[in-house]
């Protein structure tokens, strides 16, 4: 089997691609913007990079046992600029998970992906975010319109095959699991 670059994320519900589709529009006329397209939308819990045949049934066998009930709402919370608003490189709405149905969610599957020998923790605090648009050159972004209050529903867990293509990256969903509340 050969190597391939995986991740694990939510992805969007449909219900929400209008608001975020009209987020997005109010960022056209900013140079070197590459807007995500709708099936690329996601929040990232984990990204796992280049795995071979072995990490990769651990991960796919960890995603579709996955144990979780997405007690609690989390909304998006306007724009996010990553790094910095001054040298953005990436767009996102962010996330406010005040219930911690983010946050658990993440705790649950890094803690399957460690035990199943998958990857390690990033040292960095998880911060969940909808990337919407990525930047070739950092700029400063000033968006023409806000996007808030969505309520973001959990639905789904996905773990994404990412293969790198000139117009940008190309997700195919390898494994998914439902989540009932």
């Amino acid at each position: 089997m050969e190597q391939v670059r995986l991740f694990v994320g939510v992805p969007l519900p449909h219900g929400l691609l209008p608001a975020v589709q009209a987020a997005q529009e109010g960022l056209v006329g900013v140079p070197g913007l590459r807007l995500m397209r709708p099936g690329q939308l996601h929040v990232t819990l984990a990204f796992i990079g280049q795995t071979g045949a072995e990490k990769q049934a651990a991960a796919r066998a960890a995603v579709e046992t996955l144990e979780f009930r997405p007690a609690g709402a989390a909304v998006l919370k306007g724009y996010l600029l990553l790094p910095s608003p001054a040298r953005a490189r990436v767009v996102a709405l962010g996330i406010e998970d005040g219930e911690g149905v983010f946050g658990r969610l993440f705790e649950a599957v890094m803690s399957r992906l460690e035990a199943d020998g998958v990857m390690q923790r990033e040292k960095r605090p998880f911060r969940p975010h909808l990337t919407i648009a990525r930047l070739r050159i950092p700029t400063q972004v000033q968006p023409k319109m806000e996007c808030s209050n969505l309520e973001y529903p959990v639905l789904s867990v996905c773990l994404y095959r990412s293969d790198l293509e000139r117009g940008g990256a190309r997700y195919t969903v390898v494994a998914r699991r439902e989540l009932m509340a």
